[in-house]
């Protein structure tokens, strides 16, 4: 009686199925790869448009405000509506950009979101002097608690820290960071008065007197001397 050995086909088989098993996982690795690009452009596409809808009911909010009253509003008083208008939202942005309140030339205050303002050097202006004035505010902190200088100092915006870096000489910034080649995302630098290579002009020893501020498109610089200036600005 013959016997069949069944080792060699039970082999095959086993590596057969070894094969679909990683072709599968390598199926399901591309798949994910390829859903999350996908899924992210979808998340921020919803974040976008609640965005507009928010900005929309506060601006509607500022305007009811505006035409009650008769009357120039200050920049508190259309904070203090907004408040009202959306005391159901602990942020107005849902992804927690900066909501910046612009008065219009008709005295109405408008508002703007430093993540989502479609017009992207509008949005550059807004948020490098809002860095400008949180970085003074968090040097003086930090002052109080230390006797030197820091090299580095991190404020939030937009929902998510940044980190202003002290240097000691101009950067020859003339666009965005996704144009200028040893910078990623958005930065933000500053030198003080009594560092190297700064015309300061009158200002105080310790005051900032030049700063950077750079989103991806665009940036924006200010010279105690001269104000502002960059790309954003033209």
């Amino acid at each position: 009686m013959k016997h069949f050995r069944t080792d060699r086909l039970s082999d095959n088989r086993g590596g057969v199925t070894r094969a679909a098993a990683i072709l599968l996982v390598l199926i399901a690795v591309m798949l994910v790869l390829i859903a999350i690009p996908a899924f992210e452009s979808f998340n921020y596409h919803n974040e976008v448009i609640a965005c507009e809808q928010a900005m929309k009911s506060a601006k509607d909010g500022l305007i009811i405000e505006y035409m009650t009253r008769f009357e120039k509003s200050t920049v508190e008083d259309a904070r203090k509506t907004l408040d009202e208008v959306m005391v159901a939202r602990p942020d107005i942005c849902p992804s927690r950009g900066n909501v910046y309140l612009v008065r219009g030339d008709n005295g109405i205050y408008e508002p703007f979101c430093g993540l989502h303002d479609p017009d992207e050097k509008h949005r550059c202006r807004l948020n490098a002097s809002c860095a400008l004035d949180l970085l003074r505010d968090e040097l003086h902190k930090v002052r109080r608690l230390s006797e030197t200088e820091p090299e580095k100092v991190e404020i939030q915006l937009n929902g998510k820290p940044l980190e202003c870096v002290r240097v000691q000489d101009n950067l020859h910034f003339r666009w965005g960071t996704r144009h200028t080649n040893g910078y990623k995302g958005v930065v933000a630098f500053y030198g003080l008065v009594g560092d190297v290579n700064f015309d300061c002009g009158g200002t105080k020893a310790g005051d900032i007197c030049y700063f950077v501020y750079a989103d991806l498109e665009h940036c924006a610089i200010w010279r105690a001397k001269d104000g502002w200036t960059g790309d954003s600005y033209t």
